[in-house]
Order: structure tokens, then C-alpha cells, then sequence
């Protein structure tokens, strides 16, 4: 109770909070999101499942957030994910889309390895905020971001660009937190993979 009073106090005062990851800030949204066998892309050694949950990165993750081991070792960035279509519950990737030349291809190997009637469980920046916020704190910017447009509409406009599936959003969060964009969906695809 003391914990979440200062925690509203901080936020009131703007004093920033001190937090281990992205992941961090906003597992308590989306956990209940997690339900399954799902993959966390991406996800610096902390995942956001701690059971039943793949991580997905590089053999040593550039963003060392947590102690959580690497399960399939991939460089998501330049290869296929070495993962059967159709075979996560769920699939969670946090501040990792912004880093992709081409959000539509990231997108579309995130879905295949997703279920039909999956959850994709996206959490990124809005770019014009993170900067803003980056400029107020002295933070230094991620250069590997590669989209000034990213947020919510610009990956909403994405999906829509991808053939063979449909979406309900089952929770979405526009930068109540901080810079984060949370986006939920329940993936529908049309084909057969």
C-alpha cells in the first residue's frame, strides 16, 4: 500500500521511475495477456512469463535487463525465427519493432509463428515522446530506432497492410506510461500455413 502511494506520488511530483526493463513497466497490463505457450522476442533477460515462455534473442542480448536464459538463439533482425508456423499461444515482443527497416516483414514473422486466435502483445515507443523524454532526462537516444512516425497509428496503419489476417484489439494503451505504446491483439489468419 506505502509502495503504490509513493509510486503515485513520484508520478504526480514527475520524478521518474527507476525500473529493471521496459518489461517491467507494464507487465502488470499485459501478463494476463500471456496464457499458454508463448515467446517473448527480444527480451534482454527479462521476460515477461517466467514459465511456459520461450525467449528469443541474440546468444548474449545487447540490452542485458534480467537473468533470464536465452532459449532459441536467433538474430531476429536477419533470420527467420527457427520456429514451426502456427506454434505460440502468444507472442510478446517489447522495444524491439522500432528497430526493424521494414515494421510489415517483422510483423508477418511474429504472426506466423503465432496461432490462429493468438495474442500478439506489442509494447513500443511513440519516437516523438521517448525523444522528448530523452531530451528532458539526459537520456541518450536508441539509434537503432528507425521510424520517427512510430506509435500507435503508424502501427495500426501497418497491420492493415497485411494480407491474410484480421485483428481485435483486445487492449491498447497509448503512452499512459511514459513513452510506451501497448498494444494487444487477437490475431485471426485467413490461410493456411
Amino acid at each position: 500500500m506505502i509502495k503504490k502511494l509513493i509510486r503515485k506520488i513520484r508520478r504526480f511530483l514527475g520524478i521518474p521511475q527507476k525500473y529493471a526493463s521496459e518489461t517491467s513497466k507494464v507487465r502488470h497490463l499485459v501478463v494476463g495477456y500471456c496464457h499458454g505457450l508463448g515467446c517473448d522476442i527480444g527480451f534482454g533477460g527479462d521476460k515477461i512469463c517466467k514459465e511456459n515462455c520461450l525467449g528469443i534473442d541474440y546468444q548474449q542480448p545487447y540490452a542485458a535487463t534480467g537473468k533470464d536464459k536465452v532459449d532459441i538463439i536467433c538474430d531476429v533482425m536477419k533470420e527467420k525465427i527457427p520456429v514451426a508456423n502456427n506454434h505460440f499461444d502468444y507472442v510478446y515482443s517489447s522495444h524491439l519493432i522500432e528497430d526493424f527497416v521494414s515494421t510489415e516483414t517483422a510483423l508477418i514473422e511474429f504472426i506466423r509463428i503465432l496461432k490462429n486466435e493468438g495474442n500478439l502483445i506489442l509494447i513500443f515507443p511513440d519516437q516523438q515522446k521517448y525523444e522528448a523524454t530523452c531530451k528532458k532526462t539526459g537520456q541518450p537516444l536508441n539509434m537503432y530506432h528507425m521510424h520517427a512516425e512510430m506509435g500507435l497509428k503508424f502501427m495500426l496503419d501497418v497491420l492493415q497492410k497485411i494480407n491474410g489476417i484480421s485483428y481485435d484489439t483486445l487492449y491498447s494503451d497509448d503512452c499512459s506510461i511514459d513513452y510506451n505504446v501497448i498494444l494487444v491483439l487477437k490475431i485471426y489468419k485467413s490461410y493456411v500455413c
